[in-house]
């Protein structure tokens, strides 16, 4: 186990960068951005990063169902979920539709007609299996270690106290570096409900 990882699980759209680059940026952590989604974590040690205090992002969906026991029981995780799965959903398809990952400016906001997104219902039960995953890891990996679980919006309402609270968690063994700087990206989200033709279908399927 390598003393300086702390592990960010969470699911598409969940709020990860926001969070995760602000506690980076509080506690010194390098951060490794999307690393796991093309390497295998075996490889881990290999990487630039993995000497120093760093946080690595753990989407399920990286690792295969398989090895996740595997890569979870590696390293101290904070687990990060959002309460309002609609409109996570939402985010997820139009990033899909779009290909527009995060917005740094209001320029890069992408310009949708109303009504032009369609979800699938497949796009909707993948987002749906990945969810279920999530909350299965954690009672199997988080819950019972006594891991932080942590509601995205509570960080938006108080994001300095969720990001200060963290350090009565930490571990005696982490090496925790001067603050830094990272670019933030902003919270930039468009009025979904307009934007997509099926709006209400899609309230249906979670309401099933």
């Amino acid at each position: 186990m390598n003393e300086n990882r702390i592990g960010m699980v969470s699911t598409s759209r969940s709020g990860c960068t926001v969070f995760r680059r602000a506690i980076c940026n509080v506690y010194g952590l390098q951060e490794t951005n999307s690393w796991l989604k093309n390497n295998d974590y075996k490889h881990i040690e290999q990487a630039p990063f993995s000497n120093q205090p760093h946080m690595l992002k753990i989407l399920v969906h990286y690792v295969p169902e398989s090895k996740l026991g595997f890569v979870l029981n590696d390293m101290p995780k904070i687990w990060l979920y959002r309460g309002n799965m609609v409109r996570q959903f939402l985010s997820h398809v139009t990033r899909l539709y779009t290909l527009v990952n995060h917005v740094y400016d209001e320029t890069n906001q992408p310009q949708l007609e109303d009504n032009s997104i369609v979800a699938t219902r497949n796009q909707f039960d993948t987002f749906m299996y990945r969810h279920k995953l999530f909350w299965k890891l954690w009672k199997a990996y988080g819950f019972l270690k006594n891991e932080p679980l942590i509601k995205f919006e509570d960080f938006l309402a108080q994001p300095q106290e969720v990001v200060e609270e963290l350090q009565e968690w930490c571990w005696p063994q982490l090496r925790f570096n001067d603050p830094i700087k990272i670019e933030m990206p902003l919270r930039i989200e468009m009025d979904y409900t307009t934007k997509f033709s099926n709006y209400d279908e899609i309230v249906e399927w979670f309401n099933e």
